[in-house]
């Protein structure tokens, strides 16, 4: 049997392969970046078909036509496919500075209360007062955070007569609702962890995303963090975006407001979503709700297809974060990027052991902007080991990751507030406390070398301690059992709280099994 000649294209280069066996996709990427149980996307064959496509309405009004463009997939989105007619002949119900609405029919799906971000120029169905008569079509007209009485309310974004949206008037109603013809390629592709899939002539393969990132420098780092090891994780998906909610709550200070087009990479910087990391599939208005901090410039494929799952993701430039690393590794790296160690007296040849535990400056891009940078480091057995109980005690694991800077860093730091005998309270950070509800609260006694934080149910909420010893009556922050969430605890290295004074700062590695 003579061999087969497959021609394919891998990442956007052409290949040919000569096998007399069926060739399995594990052959066609060897080499190739991937990153192992990542998404692969495989397309097989694009068309061009016209259609009465269900993804965009021409919704008529009294104050002028209004396109709607749907981009999700949900109950609600099933609900408006099958129900749009009924809002025909229906008025204005309300105009406000967030947004627009017109009603009311009902809405037989269940009700939720659940506040969510939405986007200026979304559109979306709502529930008015829990009650589902009181069923609305909205239209965004500034980003909020609200609750509109449906799960995923969100229908589309409006493309249309963005103008018009402010000129209409109480007297306004709907005139007619009507699906748009027009024609669409449709793609076959299929997206696949399986390395067996077989290959065929023709197919194109997309192993991984490359990503340009150059953004405010801050948020620019806190989307490095996320792919630093070198994928994103499918979180949430939608026809719109793609993103990785790993990092959600984190706090972001920068704002921009460029374009989000296709490909850009954008952080939530505001609302619920807040620390999120957004990949675009499609265009969509600049908003302030956004951080801009790059672009796919190449695999936008592998973006367009994954609904979930982890993309492998290459990023330039890589992060550079030294934390963690001991001079000696540091050194390497800073040689490899020509970047000047500018207190290097402050280290002699018996220090290349010694672990560093903050950078200045502390970003990637300013860091290479700078071409210096500053070090601290520490002997190894000054640096607290702790273990982290994250089946346990999930939220507030995530408080405390939050509180030492351990979501983004090998190294977190805690500052002293207070120090007796056998127990270390550390500052809190209140905008993160909020919420401590009690988890993993002590029964009748607490072992000694616990790490805990105070809980909602105290007034000092969000307060972190360290107690030596055991004790059958108070925790590490000295309240009573009810108010001390268990969070933690030392596993080497406890000598560095014994001559700890406040505003001292102790610096911890997480050791993870």
């Amino acid at each position: 049997m003579a061999n087969k000649k497959i021609k394919i294209k891998l990442n956007n280069v052409e290949k040919e392969f000569e096998s007399k066996n069926p060739l399995k996709l594990k052959e066609v990427i060897e080499g190739a970046p991937y990153l192992e149980n990542s998404n692969i996307a495989i397309i097989k064959g694009v068309k061009q078909e016209i259609s009465e496509s269900a993804m965009k309405y021409r919704i008529k009004t009294t104050g002028g036509a209004f396109i709607l463009k749907v981009t999700e997939e949900s109950p609600v989105v099933d609900f408006w496919n099958k129900n749009y007619k009924k809002f025909e002949d229906k008025n204005l119900r309300w105009k406000s500075v967030s947004d627009v609405a017109f009603g009311n029919i009902t809405i037989d799906l269940d009700v939720n209360t659940e506040s969510a971000d939405f986007d200026r120029w979304d559109v979306l169905l709502s529930i008015s007062g829990l009650d589902k008569s009181e069923g609305h079509l909205v239209f965004m007209r500034k980003d909020n955070t609200e609750a509109y009485g449906l799960h995923n309310p969100k229908l589309g974004i409006l493309i249309g007569g963005k103008r018009q949206l402010a000129n209409l008037k109480p007297s306004d109603k709907i005139i007619s609702i009507d699906l748009l013809r027009e024609s669409k390629e449709s793609v076959d592709y299929e997206v696949t962890t399986d390395l067996n899939t077989i290959i065929e002539d023709g197919w194109e393969i997309y192993t991984y995303c490359e990503l340009n990132l150059k953004g405010p420098a801050k948020t620019t780092e806190h989307a490095l963090s996320i792919f630093e090891n070198g994928y994103i994780e499918v979180s949430q998906s939608s026809n719109t975006f793609i993103s990785d909610s790993r990092l959600q709550t984190l706090k972001i200070d920068d704002l921009n407001t460029l374009p989000r087009e296709k490909g850009t990479v954008t952080v939530r910087n505001t609302g619920v979503g807040m620390g999120k990391v957004y990949i675009y599939k499609e265009s969509r208005t600049s908003s302030l709700s956004h951080t801009n901090v790059g672009k796919v410039v190449d695999g936008q494929e592998l973006i367009n297809f994954s609904t979930k799952g982890i993309v492998t993701t290459i990023s330039k430039p890589e992060r550079i974060n030294l934390i963690g690393k001991s001079i000696k590794d540091a050194l390497k790296i800073l040689n490899e990027y020509d970047i000047e160690l500018e207190n290097k007296e402050d280290f002699s040849n018996s220090d290349v052991e010694k672990v560093i535990v903050e950078q200045t400056p502390n970003y990637t891009l300013d860091l290479l902007d700078a071409k210096k940078v500053t070090l601290k480091a520490v002997n190894p057995d000054n640096i607290l080991h702790i273990k982290i109980y994250d089946k346990k005690a999930p939220k507030s694991a995530w408080y405390f990751r939050k509180l030492t800077g351990l979501t983004t860093k090998r190294i977190g730091i805690l500052k002293t507030y207070f120090k007796h005998q056998d127990m270390a309270m550390f500052e809190r950070n209140l905008e993160y406390a909020k919420a401590l509800l009690p988890e993993n609260t002590p029964k009748e006694k607490l072992d000694g070398n616990k790490i805990a934080i105070t809980n909602m149910v105290k007034k000092y909420k969000g307060y972190a301690g360290i107690r030596t010893s055991s004790s059958d009556k108070y925790g590490p922050t000295g309240e009573t059992f009810e108010g001390t969430n268990v969070v933690g605890e030392i596993v080497k290295n406890e000598g560095v709280l014994k001559s700890l004074k406040p505003k001292d700062e102790i610096y911890l590695y997480e050791e993870i099994e």
